[in-house]
């Protein structure tokens, strides 16, 4: 029998491109060979990550980490799988500590350690590298806004980081660029109250004015200009709470009532900056509302549905509100008094320039980057 050949190498590399991500994972613990190309090669997992965009085939996942501390993922996908222990993923972070989540782009997640360090970390694969020191330690002042962004044009992520110390000292804003390794500071605007995750869309990071609930502040990555944009009218849709969010590819604003939320408005702006492309896409009247306390909950709004993290004075109930059904209601419940919520997608990706030394599965020691972790995945 002849011997047989080995496939070259730009045939394999083909063919595992347009394979979905989990199979991926599993086939790193085949061979050397698979592993080197699958987790070694940056260009590889850019070009799954495209293939896996143009298929539809992107898994997103929420990512929730409380103070407890408790680190975790689940599938986003239906709601009656929400928070099921099949789709749930334990996680946790090898630098440890309460792993505060400042937002996601291409499945690399931006993250504050302790209140002193900033890291990038991909949960998918376990890459995670520290980020230079900023020059303020958080320990000693209050992390008012931020949010995470990636501009394709320059291949640039970027992360905003707002703070203000404890006795009142003025904001100070800095941005991070991976592509320049450093960190800059940038004017603010004044009269404004931004608070929490940025909404990333349209190359700018988005937040609403909550001294003004007539605009939101959009944060232009190109430019690096904080400027101001109108909201729709709300002055008589008998709702008080206000969430940014993304659908369809625009910006959205989430309306929901106090107390008891029975019903959801979701209003999208059709044509970027246009104030008159706002258009009320739905409102959703709920069967069974969950009720929900004023000032220690957190929303994120998704394409498919609403989540809610609610404080129920035992931890965190998570809910998942169906955009379609509303009889579907996911819920989960987690540990803490500090919670942080972000959608990611799962990528194979990793910063290049920051890969030695710093690729490894989560509760494992480090290993040499040529070998790469070694993943489990359920």
């Amino acid at each position: 029998m002849a011997e047989t050949e080995d496939l070259p190498e730009e045939i394999i590399v083909n063919i595992l491109t347009w394979l979905p991500l989990k199979s991926l994972i599993r086939f790193t613990s085949v061979s050397k060979r698979l592993h080197s190309i699958i987790l070694s090669d940056p260009k590889f997992g850019q070009s799954q990550f495209k293939a896996a965009r143009q298929q539809k085939t992107l898994n997103r996942r929420l990512l929730v980490s409380t103070d407890a501390p408790q680190l975790e993922s689940m599938h986003l996908g239906d709601t009656p799988s929400f928070g099921e222990p099949s789709s749930v993923r334990k996680l946790s972070f090898p630098p440890g500590g309460y792993v505060k989540l400042l937002g996601s782009c291409n499945g690399l997640v931006f993250v504050a350690v302790d209140k002193e360090f900033f890291y990038i970390w991909n949960p998918s694969i376990g890459f995670f590298t520290q980020l230079p020191d900023p020059g303020f330690p958080l320990y000693e002042n209050v992390l008012a806004y931020y949010g995470v962004a990636y501009l394709s044009a320059t291949d640039d992520y970027k992360v905003l980081v707002a703070t203000f110390g404890f006795g009142g000292t003025k904001l100070e804003v800095e941005i991070f660029s991976v592509r320049a390794h450093l960190w800059e500071r940038i004017e603010s605007l004044s009269d404004v109250d931004l608070r929490s995750q940025g909404t990333f869309s349209n190359n700018a990071l988005h937040w609403l004015n909550h001294h003004n609930e007539h605009e939101m502040v959009s944060f232009d990555l190109a430019e690096e200009v904080l400027r101001r944009m109108p909201l729709p009218n709300f002055d008589h849709d008998g709702k008080s709470l206000s969430y940014l969010g993304v659908c369809g590819g625009c910006l959205c604003v989430s309306r929901v009532p106090k107390g008891a939320c029975d019903s959801m408005d979701l209003w999208v702006m059709k044509e970027y900056d246009v104030c008159d492309s706002w258009s009320l896409l739905f409102s959703l009247k709920l069967s069974h509302p969950p009720e929900l306390r004023l000032h220690s909950r957190e929303f994120l709004v998704v394409e498919t549905g609403t989540v809610v993290a609610n404080w129920t004075g035992k931890g965190f109930e998570l809910i998942r509100i169906d955009h379609k059904e509303d009889e579907k209601l996911g819920r989960y419940m987690l540990k803490g008094v500090r919670i942080c919520v972000v959608e990611y997608e799962e990528s194979l990706l990793w910063i290049s320039g920051y890969h030695s030394g710093k690729r490894d599965r989560a509760g494992q020691d480090a290993r040499n980057p040529s070998e790469g972790p070694r993943l489990k995945w359920k």
